[in-house]
């Protein structure tokens, strides 16, 4: 037996109280050890459990097991260091307890999971308060009759909040939270009661209060709270968006009351940030076809990647129009849902941390099918996107270099392309990558240039070798009244020319657009008026009209 599951540390940690359960994982050998108060108390099947991670998720309530899931993928991803979050348990008597679980991953010098640790504490065995914010806790909810109540309920979480951590570090970041909950508790009516929902989520119970007057509620708190002055008199500014849920008429009970405001807050960070969205029945609906769409999308990857294809969108030389690469795009149909397009799916696959398999797929399939052309058409220069998580990933640039090596490819002729609009915690990290990459032959490129202001900052930090210019400045550069879209390209392109790196203008739409694009000296030209995405056979069709021409 292991010797992480023999040690005296396990024993005094595993004894140390009635309401903490701990566990340790052998991820070599996926055996893991839980304590013997967490065997007893959940009715476990041994202190040794084989592929535990299936045997957990049968005992978490089924409406909490996204977040468990969510949560414990981030940290198998790579995409978050610990596992932290909240969710309803089954003990051996059948009962649903509300328990804190925390953990995390230990590597080996090579970066390769070996251990993942982590305990259990019962919440409903806590103080009724919140150690850091002072305010109640979630388990004091199951006081309330929502069914004999009226009201109003907000679900209001900050926006970006784990940015705010990597920028400022966890003490700021408890500051900041503090600061918040004191004033969400000073706009709140005595009759209200405001929970620490968690991590930086709150929740509000308004009992009496209408739709309206939770709008203006949380349009003041919104206003009071753009900007947060620490103590050290250092200015932080946040948002937050909220979801909203009325009981007893949308919600009769705690439980549906907790989804529901769940939901409508998913919503509003996917779709209106720094909003205020009460629940509908559209919302549920949405909601539910995410469910379906991540159970869809984990079926297809267990079977091989089924339902998933590449599509190729041509670069052309300004002037001759020659085909002389492609960018690869993700294209996906489920067996159930088969209209679901790349920005939905792919933020499906972010936010529950499969994006890094099927980000694998990807790359082998545009570096198998590069050197599958380079007989017929010659080197053709293939891209393909890379999200700032599989980047994270620690296998990510031997993954790279060993399918390079079993293609034969040369890697002159593969551009990485980063998504410029995400969000990257550790700029110095990724650049770092770049380099490390760029050393090995692979071209990088930064993607989408232009649709923040994070561009110019991350131009600072990562050396690449080309440049996307994003479509929007693009596309309609040819109507009258969009003079100042000529500017921008104009002297995006001179910043490009200066620097020494090469340019990729996206969003050409027709004969004119290619025209004024091609005049000022961009390096490769993309965009419908030469061709949309294509299958496979159809882009080899282009290639074939070009060889001829």
């Amino acid at each position: 037996m292991s010797d992480i599951f023999n040690n005296e540390l396990f024993e005094a940690f595993a004894s140390a109280s009635d309401n903490v359960y701990i566990y340790v994982c052998d991820m070599k050998t996926d055996v893991s050890r839980w304590s013997k108060a967490s065997v007893d108390y959940f009715g476990l099947e041994g202190e040794y459990i084989r592929n535990a991670a299936n045997v957990w998720a049968e005992h978490i309530h089924p409406e909490d097991l996204d977040i468990y899931l969510e949560d414990i993928n981030g940290v198998f991803s790579g995409a978050k260091r610990y596992h932290d979050c909240q969710y309803r348990a089954r003990n051996r008597t059948g009962e649903y307890v509300w328990v804190e679980c925390k953990g995390s991953v230990i590597r080996d010098e090579e970066g390769t999971p070996i251990i993942f640790a982590g305990l259990m504490t019962r919440i409903d065995g806590q103080s009724k308060y919140d150690t850091l914010t002072g305010l109640l806790t979630i388990p004091e909810l199951r006081h309330f009759d929502f069914a004999a109540l009226t009201g109003t309920a907000l679900l209001i979480g900050l926006d970006g909040f784990r940015r705010v951590v990597g920028n400022y570090g966890y003490n700021t970041a408890d500051e900041i939270l503090i600061e918040f909950a004191n004033r969400i508790k000073e706009l709140s009516k005595p009759e209200w009661k405001v929970f620490r929902f968690s991590g930086d989520e709150f929740l509000v119970a308004a009992f009496g209060a209408d739709k309206e007057t939770m709008s203006a509620y949380y349009e003041r708190l919104c206003r009071e709270t753009e900007v947060i002055e620490l103590q050290n008199e250092q200015r932080i500014g946040i948002s937050a968006s909220a979801g909203g849920v009325l009981f007893p008429e949308d919600a009769a009970d705690r439980e549906d009351l907790i989804n529901k405001l769940e939901h409508s807050l998913e919503h509003a960070k996917n779709h209106q940030r720094g909003t205020l969205v009460f629940f509908s029945e559209e919302i549920a609906k949405k909601h539910e076809r995410g469910l379906a769409l991540r159970e869809d999308l984990k079926q297809c990857i267990k079977k091989g990647f089924q339902g998933f294809e590449l599509y190729f969108q041509p670069f052309v030389m300004p002037g001759t129009n020659e085909i002389t690469g492609c960018e690869c795009l993700l294209r996906w149909q489920g067996e159930r849902i088969r209209d679901s397009y790349p920005m939905e799916f792919v933020k499906v696959l972010e936010d529950y941390g499969d994006i890094r398999e099927v980000g694998f797929w990807v790359m082998e399939q545009a570096i198998r099918q590069q050197v599958a052309w380079r007989d017929t058409y010659g080197e053709l220069r293939v891209s393909f996107n890379v999200s700032y998580q599989q980047f994270l990933d620690d296998t990510f640039e031997e993954r790279l270099a060993a399918c390079a090596e079993k293609y034969g490819v040369h890697p002159e002729y593969i551009i990485i392309e980063l998504t410029e609009s995400c969000e990257v915690d550790n700029p110095e990290e990724l650049a770092a990558m770049f380099d490390r990459l760029r050393a090995r032959g692979f071209k990088m490129a930064l993607d989408d240039f232009g649709t923040a202001y994070a561009s110019l900052e991350m131009l600072k930090c990562l050396h690449v070798d080309y440049i996307k210019i994003e479509h929007s400045f693009v596309r309609e550069l040819s109507e009258p009244g969009h003079e100042i879209d000529y500017v921008i390209i104009e002297n995006l392109l001179e910043m490009c020319r200066r620097l020494g790196y090469d340019s990729i203008v996206e969003g050409v739409e027709n004969g004119k657009v290619a025209d004024i694009v091609g005049e000022m000296d961009a390096t490769l030209l993309q965009g419908y008026y030469y061709s949309r995405p294509v299958c496979r056979e159809d882009f080899e069709k282009l290639l074939e009209a070009g060889r001829k021409a």
